[in-house]
């Protein structure tokens, strides 16, 4: 992205200090209390019990509990009281005997009620979220919807960190002087942005007159010289692109854009000798397309059949970038270099398939003037200057016979949506008066609303939630409902309802979040959640072996989370039980996906819901390409990274980290051994068998799908010699059994099990919501309140929008 540089000059260390300084005194310290030794009864039943091998000398396992003090104040402390808890609670320990519940209730039961104490101390205190930030994601909504613009503010601020899966949790979120810079620039290119557009707009219409219109002459390429452009059709009036694996082949020179920003594409095209499939896939791409800067952004795909269609999107498209549309379909030949270097006519003789493309449009876009004139100035006029500097492209002035009234008022309104609640004129004050500073200096309107704009969008009330301990706000419940299930600030209706005092009564909050979720802008969030959850922004982190899975394309790579985010966009709409994330008898698919899952298309064409048979091996989350890519390396498959992923996203149970000292299990991809033996004999290493009791059944169950999600009966092998890319290895054992003594055969008996646990998949959604909504894990103190919120959920059968209901409803969600 080609953006300004802002040094961080004394007034922008200025604002990054006070911002340092109100964000870090908003951290409050946990409570010291002096170490505490358990009670006699916890004493004599963990010598009974568990000191044999967890005591001072021996520390199976890393855990001293001879030793170990009750001061809970410390969070590693109180983790591992917590452990015991749960451990002896669920019967894991100890490990070679069955404890009569006589024995055990009355240490759970007196453990139970001094931890429960404890955490409740420590969220009367500080409340259960520490300060939280809104994510660089959110930002960028609030900052452009406050500007009327529509720009990629997220590329200026550091990735994020993630907590429990989750770039919402308080916990993960740092701030450094690096990270403080990143929001001056972001501010200061929003603003440059929008009072570029306000004050350098044609007021002869709202939308840009930036429009390009290309036919096909525009875009062919020059058959005198060997280039990477599609070949004209002067007979059919267009040009061609055929599959091939030449780099940057495709690319055409005439779509380079002037300026960076954000564009509409609109393609007239139709498929060229079209395969049985009816469709030939095409990808969209755009960048400078030659070796110097390698990196291609992606913008979309077109499914080209022979009817010609007018295909649209919507793009950021850097300043000299270029779109290249090529066949990305690796269920189709593939040219040689050379060979889509022919002279015309040739590859079409040889029956290759290939895109079509008659012309297209390219339209910048930069929005409303009039809503970003509302933005900015309000009832301000604009008026024309009599003469303009050949260098400055500013054709309009802002005036105002009161200015002093006009900038407070402007001052005031700006800052109480950006900081979404209402404004004493004590807190206003201090924005208002830097403003007026400007003013008084440079006599410019223009650059004291700048100043107070920049000012307010730096401040940390308006990048943090403002969400003192104890029960919330209705301003901060507002807030918090609207960023879950919107992703961005609260619109005018729920703003008002805040302001009245109206919003916590029970009936408005459901009535709210109703329509939240029933509104489009729902599906932004919906996915974000989905992303994190199911961990599928790991998509990009590995590409599958080209030799191992030839069948794998870029079309098919972004068609893997359309699935996965509409499935569960429909769970939340109609509210489906939990259970349609262990099986379900529909997903959403494309025509490439079905050809993937070699399930037969309906016809059509784009994302649409697809019944499955009651034999599919589909059906849920846990079976679908996206989720089984991200637990896979690109080359093989592991069950204890899928076993790890289901354990703690699917079935709410945490999985400590492997001791250190044990080394990592590594498939063997010549396919000599099979993972099981392998695991067999890690197995045996006493450390690790606890862990890999509760791992390996859902992680060995899921090993009949492989790197890309496909289904396989064996692995696949490097090949011996080059004659094949690869052969099939040794047979698929997916077999296992629960610690409970339930077995399974493969990943359907799998499912039957899970899905007799609907209760335990409500609790870890209910606490994947609680998590991402209110930027905190649920404590040990919140237990009894998430079970609540499970149970209230059986009626519906633990219905996945009843459960966000719930969540809504919560002491946990409306407080901090």
């Amino acid at each position: 992205m080609k953006t300004n540089s802002f040094p961080l000059s004394p007034p922008r260390l200025l604002f990054a200090f006070a911002l340092l300084l109100a964000v870090s005194g908003w951290f409050v310290g946990l409570p010291r209390v002096s170490a505490e030794q358990p009670s006699e009864p916890i004493t004599e039943f963990l010598e009974l019990n568990c000191t044999t091998c967890h005591d001072s000398s021996t520390q199976e396992g890393n855990l001293d509990l001879e030793s170990l003090t009750l001061e809970l104040a410390d969070p590693d402390n109180f983790h591992l009281w917590e452990r015991v808890f749960d451990r002896i609670g669920a019967g894991e320990m100890p490990p070679d005997e069955d404890l009569d519940p006589s024995e055990s209730k009355p240490f759970l039961s007196e453990l139970h009620g001094i931890l429960e104490h404890s955490d409740q101390q420590r969220i009367a205190t500080e409340g259960r979220v520490p300060a939280r930030r809104l994510t660089r994601t959110q930002y960028e909504r609030n900052v452009c919807d406050l500007l009327a613009i529509d720009v990629p503010l997220r590329d200026f601020l550091p990735a994020e960190s993630l907590a429990d899966g989750f770039d919402t949790v308080s916990s993960s979120q740092q701030v450094s002087d690096h990270s403080l810079a990143a929001y001056l620039d972001a501010a200061d290119f929003a603003l440059q942005t929008a009072f570029d557009r306000l004050l350098a707009a044609d007021p002869s219409g709202h939308q840009s007159l930036n429009h390009i219109h290309l036919d096909w002459t525009k875009l062919r390429r020059n058959e005198k010289r060997t280039n990477r452009e599609p070949e004209g059709r002067p007979e059919h009036q267009d040009i061609v692109s055929w599959s091939s694996s030449q780099n940057f082949y495709g690319r055409m020179p005439a779509t380079s854009v002037p300026a960076t920003g954000r564009y509409k594409i609109r393609v007239k095209a139709h498929s060229v000798n079209t395969p049985e499939m009816g469709r030939v896939w095409c990808s969209v791409n755009s960048g400078v397309c030659s070796g110097k800067a390698s990196t291609m952004y992606w913008i979309g795909s077109i499914e080209a059949t022979d009817e010609p269609q007018v295909h649209e999107f919507e793009a950021w498209i850097r300043e000299g970038h270029m779109l290249q549309i090529v066949p990305n379909d690796h269920g189709i030949r593939r040219l040689a270099a050379k060979a889509v270097e022919s002279k015309p006519g040739v590859v079409e003789e040889m029956g290759v398939a290939g895109i079509a493309i008659q012309w297209i449009d390219l339209e910048r876009l930069e929005g409303d003037r009039e809503e970003i004139r509302h933005a900015l100035i309000g009832d301000m006029e604009l008026q024309p200057l009599a003469a303009t500097n050949k260098h400055s492209t500013q054709r309009f002035k802002i005036v105002s016979a009161n200015p002093k009234r006009d900038l407070k008022e402007r001052i005031q309104a700006f800052a109480e949506k950006a900081f979404r609640q209402k404004l004493t004129a004590q807190e206003l004050q201090p924005y208002f008066e830097f403003s007026e500073a400007k003013r008084q200096v440079n006599h410019s309107m223009q650059d004291a609303l700048r100043a107070g704009y920049r000012a307010i969008l730096c401040s940390s009330r308006f990048l943090y939630f403002d969400e003192p301990p104890g029960q919330l706000s209705d301003a901060a419940v507002a807030n918090r409902l609207s960023h879950f299930l919107w992703g961005r600030a609260p619109d005018d209706e729920l703003r008002q309802l805040a302001e009245s005092g109206q919003l916590r009564n029970p009936d408005v909050l459901r009535a709210q979040t109703e329509r939240l979720l029933n509104d489009t802008r729902s599906q932004v969030a919906i996915n974000e959640f989905t992303d994190q959850w199911l961990q599928l922004h790991e998509l990009e982190s590995t590409t599958p072996d080209g030799q191992l899975y030839p069948e794998y394309d870029l079309v098919l790579h972004h068609s893997l989370p359309d699935e996965t985010q509409a499935f569960v966009g429909e769970l939340i709409r109609r509210d489906l039980p939990v259970t349609h994330v262990i099986d379900s008898d529909f997903t959403f698919l494309n025509q490439r996906l079905a050809r993937h899952y070699k399930i037969d298309w309906p016809g059509g064409t784009g994302l649409k819901r697809v019944p499955l048979a009651s034999d599919s091996r589909r059906g849920g989350v846990i079976s679908q390409a996206s989720v089984l890519k991200v637990t896979a390396n690109g080359t093989t498959t592991s069950p204890i990274i899928r076993g790890v992923w289901m354990l703690e996203r699917i079935m709410g149970e945490h999985v400590p980290p492997p001791p250190a000292n044990v080394a990592a299990v590594e498939p063997d991809i010549r396919g000599a051994t099979s993972i099981r033996d392998q695991l067999d004999k890690h197995r045996n290493l006493e450390m690790c068998a606890s862990c890999h009791v509760k791992i390996d059944p859902p992680g060995f169950a899921l090993e009949s799908y492989d790197v890309i999600g496909g289904w396989r009966d064996r692995y696949r092998a490097a090949a011996p010699n080059k004659g094949k890319r690869w052969v099939p290895g040794l047979p698929i054992d997916p077999s296992h059994e629960f610690t409970t003594g339930e077995a399974f055969k493969d990943v359907t008996g799998l499912k039957s099990i899970l899905l007799n646990r609907p209760a335990q998949l409500a609790k870890n959604m209910a606490s994947q919501f609680v998590t991402y909504a209110t930027g905190a894990t649920p404590t040990f103190a919140d237990r009894d309140e998430l079970q609540s919120i499970v149970q209230a959920t059986k009626p519906n059968h633990y219905g996945v929008r009843s459960l966000i209901h719930e969540v809504v409803q919560s002491p946990l969600f409306l407080s901090k």
